[in-house]
């Protein structure tokens, strides 16, 4: 009865106030087109691109040590074990050819890549090159008739603007999410270079390597990190709300640089470097806390010899503002070695212009900057750096908060650990029943072992944990 008599009193409004009924009406018709025109307009535009975007399958075979078994006497052989991973990729087109872009994360250590097309067809690719500083690798594959998607410009994007997410999460392959910029410029890891995107649309495990399209259909980022929550649908990590993905325009660097040239080149300043906080900024003078301070300088490098001092705040880089160290570095990374650079500087209040021929940024100088600075190598045993797990190392690699161990920095290839399928990005969480929470109580437990030694290390990733034997090397 009384949804009739609502109904009634509607009617009797509308017979009573016939103009303002038909103008409501009118607005409420006009807001429904505007919606149907937005959503008309997201389909559209993911049926346009989502042929450009590929799932990855990858397999890579693990050699497990047997174990002994104190009841019958006898070791367990040797076995291989093949470990699926999954992945997206983005189909581009480069000097008139078709690649596919995607995170070297994704496809690292793989023996077999296979992608698949939303179309259906599949085809094994190979690795043009691969490049674990931006965390961007190149594929190629042999096929035809290959949809791409058209590259944007991620330096005109703005925080606000609607963006889509496709990928493959958790292995749903081509899914689509849809969400807005919501921040631009984050900083990566201090080993990473390049900048972030931030946004909102969903990002998944899976979603890795996968395309971050605007609304005009172009690829302006490749989805590459998120920050963890508390279990996805598969009792995995899963999206909560924030994610990262490379901005095109230095993805384009780096994939012109593994094509043309196998690797990709970087000039080298040779520097430590840190954000200006509000204090600090006051305390040398300044009105922002725009800038990058020099808090180091290495001995003999390209920086010494152009005249930079410590303490000296970089303002500018050939005429362009520099805001924080996450721009300096990434600004560095995307110049030639042997360019010349003019730097701004503030020194003592003074502003100043220093002319710095850059250097090649080197995996020896790489290796020296991190043992130095937080890796634990064990060159002639293992041939395995570790470091400790921050929150933006866990963040970026899919950890929960409260997870402890140590992660893997690198792997010396054709070491113990490279022969046990041990990798970058894995987290050690104990040896030999012990527990590994710390550098220190890794360091002990390592100590422990001698030459000759089989032991145990327990890794994880997010999703899996597994028990590893290995045999101590004896010291070279």
């Amino acid at each position: 009865m009384r949804s009739v008599k609502s109904s009634l009193c509607v009617v009797a409004m509308a017979l009573l106030a016939p103009s303002f009924s038909l103008h409501a009406l009118d607005r409420v018709t006009d807001n429904i087109r505007s919606l149907q025109t937005m959503s008309d307009g997201f389909a559209e535009l993911a049926a346009q691109v989502k042929p450009g975007v590929v799932a990855i399958a990858t397999e890579r075979m693990v050699v497990e040590d047997g174990t002994s078994s104190p009841f019958f006497g006898f070791q367990m052989p040797r076995q291989e074990r093949q470990r699926d991973g999954a992945g997206s990729g983005v189909i581009v087109r480069f000097k008139g050819a078709h690649y596919i872009l995607t995170n070297d994360h994704v496809i690292d250590g793989a023996d077999n890549i296979r992608v698949d097309l939303s179309d259906s067809r599949f085809f094994d690719a190979e690795v043009v090159g691969a490049d674990s500083l931006s965390d961007l690798a190149v594929l190629k594959i042999d096929g035809s008739d290959l949809p791409a998607v058209d590259l944007g410009d991620s330096d005109a994007l703005r925080e606000g603007e609607w963006v889509l997410a496709i990928g493959n999460p958790f292995g749903i392959a081509h899914s689509i999410s849809t969400g807005i910029v919501s921040g631009l410029g984050r900083g990566r890891s201090r080993d990473e270079y390049g900048s972030y995107i931030q946004t909102d649309a969903a990002i998944n495990p899976g979603n890795s390597g996968g395309a971050l399209i605007n609304v005009r259909g172009e690829l302006i980022g490749i989805n590459a990190a998120i920050v963890p929550g508390g279990g996805g649908p598969f009792g995995r990590v899963g999206n909560v709300g924030i994610g990262f993905a490379i901005p095109i325009n230095q993805a384009k660097f780096v994939m012109s640089e593994l094509i043309e040239h196998g690797r990709v080149r970087r000039g080298l300043l040779g520097v430590q470097i840190s954000d200006l906080n509000p204090l600090m900024a006051e305390a040398m003078g300044l009105e922002t806390k725009d800038g990058v301070l020099i808090s180091e300088v290495m001995k003999g490098r390209a920086a010494e010899r152009g005249g930079v001092r410590e303490d000296d705040i970089v303002l500018e880089i050939d005429g362009r503002k520099v805001h924080d160290s996450t721009e300096l570095k990434s600004i560095i990374g995307r110049t030639a070695p042997g360019s010349e650079i003019e730097l701004l500087v503030l020194r003592d209040g003074d502003r100043m212009r220093l002319n710095v021929e850059l250097e090649a940024l080197t995996e020896e100088v790489l290796a020296s900057s991190r043992n130095e600075r937080e890796g634990v190598v064990d060159p002639g045993r293992l041939g395995l750096a570790v470091q400790a797990l921050t929150p933006e190392i866990a963040g970026r690699l899919g950890y929960n908060e409260d997870t402890e161990g140590v992660v893997i920095a690198r792997v010396r290839p054709g070491s113990e650990a490279a022969r046990r399928g041990l990798r970058r990005g894995l987290l050690i969480t104990g040896i030999n029943r012990l527990s590994v929470e710390s550098l220190a109580e890794y360091e002990e437990a390592i100590a422990e072992i001698g030459p000759g030694e089989a032991f145990t290390l327990r890794v994880q990733t997010p999703g899996e944990k597994r028990l590893i034997a290995m045999r101590m090397p004896a010291a070279e």
